[in-house]
C-alpha cells in the first residue's frame, strides 16, 4: 500500500485547453520533492494541433472518460492513503476523489475551493471540467457519471470562493440540494471552514482547489488572465493566494487532509517563453 501517491494528470480535452498539459508539468516541478512520496505520471496524451470533436454534446467525451478510468486503474493497483493530484483541468479530481470516497465512506468531507460550482451537463455546456463534481455526485454527464463507483452526498460539500453561478447552475445545484453562498463580496474564512468540519464530524478532508478561485488581477497565471482576451463566458474569482495559503495552511494543522487536488494553472508568461526558446535553432 502506497502512504501518499502523487498523480500527474495533465488532463487538457476535458478544458478544450492544450495549455493545461504543461501548467500540469510545471506544477509537478515546482511542488516540494518528497522521496517517500511516489509520483505516477498518467499517460495523457500531448496537446496536437487535431481539433477535438463533440461526442453526446461534450468535446473530446471518450478520451476525457479514458483519461479518468487511467487514473482509476492507478489508484485501484497503488492503494493510497492519500493522494496528491497535480493537474491539469478540473476533471482530475473525478478518480481521486471517487476512491477516496470508497475508503473513507461518510468520514469524508470534501472542500470545493472554486469560483464556480462543477455540476454542468452537456445541455448547458460542452467542456468536462464543468461537470466533475455533477459526475461526483451521480448527475453531471451521464456518461462520465456512470463510471463513478463511490458518488458524494450533496451534505458533504463545502464550495469556498463561489462567484454567482448562472441561471442554469443554480436550478441544478438546488435540483442536487447542495447548500452553497455566493462569495463576491465576502469568502468563507477558515474558522467558518472549520466549523462546518466539526459540525458534521468529518474525520477525513479532500481538498479540490481550482487556480481560478484566484483574483486574476493579484495571480496572472490562470484563464482569466489569458493575455489578449477580455470576454469569458463565467466570472472570474477574486481571493488573494495570501488568503488562500491562511485557509489551506490551518486546514492542514488541524485536519487530517487525505486529498489535495490543484488544478487549472495556466502559466501564461513561461509559456510564451517556451513557445519563443521553441523557435531558436541554437535548441534543435
Amino acid at each position: 500500500m502506497t502512504k501518499t501517491l502523487r498523480l500527474l494528470a495533465a488532463d487538457w480535452q476535458a478544458g478544450n485547453k492544450p495549455e493545461y498539459y504543461f501548467g500540469a508539468e510545471l506544477l509537478s516541478w515546482l511542488a516540494p520533492q518528497n522521496n517517500n512520496q511516489k509520483e505516477v505520471r498518467l499517460p495523457i496524451a500531448h496537446p496536437d494541433t487535431t481539433n477535438l470533436l463533440k461526442e453526446n454534446g461534450v468535446v473530446a467525451q471518450k478520451v476525457v472518460k479514458e483519461n479518468v478510468q487511467i487514473s482509476k486503474r492507478v489508484l485501484e493497483e497503488e492503494q493510497p492513503e492519500k493522494i496528491i493530484t497535480l493537474g491539469g483541468s478540473c476533471l482530475v479530481s473525478q478518480a481521486p476523489f471517487d476512491y477516496l470516497k470508497g475508503k473513507y465512506k461518510d468520514e469524508l468531507g470534501v472542500i470545493w475551493i472554486d469560483a464556480h460550482p462543477d455540476i454542468s451537463n452537456p445541455t448547458i455546456f460542452h467542456n468536462e471540467h464543468a461537470m466533475v463534481l455533477g459526475n461526483l455526485l451521480g448527475m453531471g454527464d451521464p456518461e462520465l457519471s456512470t463510471i463513478v463507483e463511490n458518488p458524494l452526498s450533496s451534505d458533504s460539500i463545502l464550495y469556498v470562493g463561489l462567484q454567482e453561478p448562472s441561471f442554469d447552475e443554480k436550478d441544478i445545484l438546488a435540483d442536487l440540494n447542495i447548500n452553497y453562498t455566493i462569495q463576491q463580496d465576502k469568502h468563507l474564512n477558515y474558522p467558518e471552514i472549520q466549523e462546518w468540519i466539526n459540525q458534521n464530524k468529518f474525520k477525513k478532508i479532500a481538498i479540490h482547489f481550482d487556480l481560478d478561485v484566484l483574483d486574476p488581477t493579484l495571480f496572472r497565471s490562470v484563464y482569466f488572465a489569458e493575455p489578449g482576451k477580455d470576454n469569458f463566458p463565467s466570472g472570474a474569482g477574486n481571493m488573494s493566494i495570501s488568503v488562500v495559503t491562511y485557509i489551506l495552511t490551518n486546514l492542514f494543522e488541524n485536519n487530517e487532509i487525505v486529498g489535495l487536488t490543484i488544478a487549472e494553472y495556466l502559466p501564461w508568461d513561461a509559456i510564451k517563453l517556451k513557445e519563443l526558446m521553441n523557435k531558436l535553432k541554437i535548441f534543435t
